[in-house]
């Protein structure tokens, strides 16, 4: 399982997560971007997924998610295509 290291409350100072899906046996969480992550790079990602290893920048849709893993020597990203499942949206 890899959940987010904050969680949502009335006064928070991280953008609020927004829901959690599954990926094969592994459960992942993701919230907002902020607008500054990253030096602003990546701007048709604006989800950030939280993984073992830290976060990504994401595009999560309700099947499947684009999830940046790498950088190309332009500044573009380079992107997995994860298909999704239980995607659960938090109130």
């Amino acid at each position: 399982m890899s959940f987010a290291p904050y969680y949502n409350t009335a006064d928070m100072t991280q953008p609020r997560l927004l829901g959690q899906f599954d990926v094969g046996s592994i459960c992942f969480e993701f919230s907002a971007r902020p607008e500054d992550d990253r030096g602003g790079a990546f701007p048709g990602y604006p989800h950030r997924i939280f993984t073992l290893d830290g976060d990504r920048a994401a595009l999560v849709l309700k099947t499947v998610a684009y999830v940046v893993i790498d950088e190309r020597e332009d500044g573009s990203p380079i992107h997995e295509k994860w298909e999704i499942k239980r995607h659960k949206a938090y109130a």
